[in-house]
């Protein structure tokens, strides 16, 4: 039975998460970590996706649709549905298998979920012989990430995981559609150093429930928590480009205290960063929805080891990577 294997990397947020759901820019970086999908053909009209975190559903092909559906966890309905939808897209009637295996974190804050979308997308178009161009990922998966993130979205992590590299990325509404605004800011040579609390951070709840709450109850504070983060955006751009990591880190410093006072951060993300920063890092911050997740440190190469030692020392998992990489892509 012919088979694809498909990856997509992870991402990193410098600054913008959360503000880049309402409409602000925000930086963001393709990770060295990633989530590989293998689709392989079947002779029936069965699709049997087997994850390594989640374990196993099934559904049948029926007019289109998915019908019959049986999931271990409810984490993977999100992938049938994207199945359904390329089925539908391209009106396969043919059965596949897809199986998921990952690098990333699960509900880390490095877009676990947006890699998995991409892959898997990557995976059966390629499968099945279908041309599927990278520049219509966005707008096919959008909406089945605004319903895995509780009903809202920015589609950044889209763009990230599709075409990786170093972005700044602003979504757009003209006239009721929503795109993205993307400049790219070139190949850095910055290090960083990722810490995995081990709590899982709950995007749908933090961006679903915690957003509109704050917003109704401090409307002021958090819109102009949101205008401080814009300014940071803009002038980690320049920095960016004249490659000042002294600058960065200090504007990743200050937006995490944003991000603290819009009471998305914990008290481990919270540990991590304060032993990163102790230990030499010139800026740590977390990344993602919070509560949990990951947080990252911008550091001199050379720290790189004694900052991991550092963040380790709290009982986290700590992760050095390369930024910047290649987005979605075919693997032999």
């Amino acid at each position: 039975m012919k088979s694809v294997k498909a990856s997509a990397p992870g991402n990193l947020f410098f600054s913008g998460e959360h503000a880049v759901v309402y409409f602000y820019p925000a930086i963001v970086t393709s990770v060295g970590k990633r989530t590989f999908a293998t689709a392989t053909e079947r002779s029936d009209n069965v699709v049997e996706v087997e994850s390594a975190a989640f374990g196993k559903a099934t559904a049948k092909i029926q007019n289109g649709k998915l019908e019959n559906r049986e999931l271990e966890k409810k984490e993977l309905g999100s992938i049938l549905d994207l199945c359904e939808k390329t089925i539908q897209e391209f009106s396969i009637t043919n059965g596949f298998s897809l199986s998921i295996d990952s690098q990333i974190p699960v509900e880390s804050g490095m877009s676990s979920s947006t890699a998995v979308l991409c892959a898997c997308l990557k995976a059966i178009t390629e499968l099945f012989g279908k041309s599927f161009k990278e520049e219509k990922y966005f707008d096919f998966l959008l909406p089945l990430q605004v319903r895995i993130h509780g009903g809202k979205a920015s589609g950044t992590e889209i763009y990230s995981s599709t075409f990786g590299g170093f972005n700044r990325v602003q979504k757009v509404n003209d006239d009721g559609k929503i795109s993205q605004k993307v400049k790219n800011l070139g190949k850095q040579e910055f290090s960083v150093v990722i810490g995995n609390t081990k709590v899982r951070g709950p995007t749908a709840l933090v961006v679903g429930s915690h957003h509109p709450s704050i917003i109704k109850r401090f409307p002021e504070m958090v819109e102009g928590s949101w205008k401080k983060i814009e300014k940071i955006v803009n002038s980690m751009q320049s920095s960016i480009k004249k490659g000042d990591s002294v600058k960065v880190g200090k504007l990743m410093n200050n937006n995490q205290k944003i991000l603290s006072k819009l009471m998305v951060s914990h008290p481990k993300l919270d540990d991590c960063i304060n032993e990163a920063l102790k230990a030499g890092a010139l800026g740590a911050k977390l990344s993602g929805a919070g509560w949990g997740g990951v947080m990252f440190a911008l550091v001199k190469k050379e720290d790189q080891e004694k900052v991991a030692k550092a963040i380790e020392s709290t009982g986290s998992e700590a992760i050095i990577t390369e930024i910047g990489v290649e987005g979605v892509r075919l693997e032999a």
